[in-house]
């Protein structure tokens, strides 16, 4: 509302007067909740790109998958005992009792907005505590890379290999490697429902190197080009292994890198790196919209406009 304010290409934008009155911040706020949240636009306009990136011609018959953790608007104060018999309230006036009783002055004085919480000698965990912000939100790491974890979602993503279109994207409760496969299968069932548009190969790297995500992807006539293990017996890992023998194999693995750039953007550029919004279903939403945007910038630069007839 401040840009508004002072930005005269905004308001010319939006066909607002120079002496005329900006709205209120609630005008937007009220105007997501009513007309966006419960109607799924993003989901729409999102899927319209998609569409029309289809009828255009721009979509390979080749994706990749991955998955990303994202961080939650939440902190560590938030996560609570699921055990413990209080509700919020009396949860919040246990915290300030504890700023009131911290005598050394080391931590300053009692913020009610941000208690002083001390978790030493405490294991928190998925299992046992749940975030009173954003309760779909779990404790997400890496285990291969060592990170700490944090609170957090699982985004998964699906890319069109030529032009890097997103054709699905979709937050999953952070479950470990199932939050992944299992939302990657969502996923194809999304665009096959959606968009009638079913691939023909998915890249994918070791984490998806599972027997039930295999199956699935098989049982959708999907050949599935992904990093193989040296562990995994079963026909279903042999059959992977089998295929990793051909060249669309080789090139399947190379673009399917491609991927983390699309998630790097979105980060940098989109506010993927830091969700806004809390609860998994306006966590979604924020998704649908950071896809679009990465949908209509591709567009954009493939589709020329048309010229104007006199």
């Amino acid at each position: 509302m401040m840009e508004i304010q002072c930005n005269m290409a905004l308001r010319w934008f939006i066909g607002l007067g120079l002496d005329e009155k900006v709205w209120d911040a609630t005008v937007f706020s009220q105007n997501r909740k009513r007309r966006v949240d419960r109607s799924g636009t993003l989901e729409k306009l999102f899927e319209a790109t998609v569409k029309e990136a289809k009828k255009k011609g721009l979509l390979s018959d080749h994706v990749s998958v991955d998955g990303v953790l994202v961080r939650a608007n939440a902190s560590y104060k938030s996560f609570a005992p699921i055990e413990v018999n209080m509700t919020g309230k009396e949860y919040l006036e246990k915290l300030r009792a504890e700023d009131k009783d911290d005598q050394d002055g080391s931590n300053g004085p009692a913020d009610p907005g941000n208690p002083t919480a001390d978790f030493r000698g405490e294991k928190r965990s998925n299992r046992t505590h749940r975030s009173k912000t954003d309760p779909d939100c779990r404790f997400v790491s890496k285990g291969a890379t060592g990170s700490s974890a944090y609170p957090g979602h699982t985004v998964n993503a699906v890319m069109e290999n030529r032009n890097r279109f997103p054709l699905g994207i979709g937050t999953e409760i952070f479950r470990g490697p199932g939050s992944e496969t299992d939302g990657c299968v969502n996923l194809l069932d999304w665009i096959k429902h959606k968009v009638r548009f079913k691939p023909r190969t998915i890249g994918a790297d070791k984490g998806y190197f599972s027997k039930p995500f295999i199956d699935n992807v098989f049982r959708r006539r999907i050949k599935p080009h992904i990093a193989v293990k040296e562990r995994g017996k079963d026909k279903s890992h042999r059959r992977v292994r089998f295929m990793a023998r051909g060249s669309g194999y080789y090139w399947s693995q190379r673009c399917r890198k491609k991927i983390e750039e699309l998630f790097g953007e979105a980060k940098e550029f989109h506010g993927m790196r830091r969700l806004r919004r809390r609860g998994l279903d306006k966590v979604g939403e924020e998704t649908w919209l950071i896809g679009w945007v990465l949908n209509l910038k591709r567009m954009s630069k493939l589709i020329k406009p048309q010229s104007a007839s006199c």
